[in-house]
């Protein structure tokens, strides 16, 4: 319960600076992620491949951000680091396709009402906090 409020919390508060500012904290993010990932191991020292495999997830979307020239943002890809050391490999990916699905369907509803342009970029940790709340629901 704690684990899920935790990354709630982290999630809310970079979905707020996401929107504000068009950028998340990096400082925040990596502490949040590796003090909450000593306190899991702590607690379960068995689920430490999980963990890493849900971090390589957010590792991934890393890489693309690098490789596209942040077409991508970096922020994304260290969010999901994060959420991957508190879900695990399984509850991470589905927060990802989740998050993609909700961004998705909101850059077409915005395109469709010319409302933006396609080249309008659209900050994604509010997504990730509303797949957050799906998984949560649904799991």
């Amino acid at each position: 319960m704690i684990r899920q409020a935790v990354l709630l919390c982290i999630l809310g508060i970079s979905a707020y600076q996401d929107c504000k500012s068009r950028t998340v904290c990096f400082p925040f993010l990596a502490a949040s992620g590796l003090l909450g990932g000593t306190f899991l191991l702590c607690s379960d020292p068995g689920n430490g491949m999980d963990m890493l495999l849900g971090a390589g997830i957010g590792g991934i979307v890393l890489l693309l951000s690098f490789i596209t020239r942040e077409s991508i943002g970096r922020g994304d890809g260290l969010m999901l680091m994060v959420s991957g050391v508190f879900l695990g490999a399984e509850k991470n990916l589905e927060l990802f396709f989740a998050a993609l699905l909700l961004c998705g369907m909101a850059a077409l509803f915005l395109i469709v009402m010319k409302r933006k342009e396609r080249t309008y970029r659209i900050p994604f940790a509010p997504y990730l906090l509303a797949g957050y709340l799906f998984v949560l629901l649904g799991g």
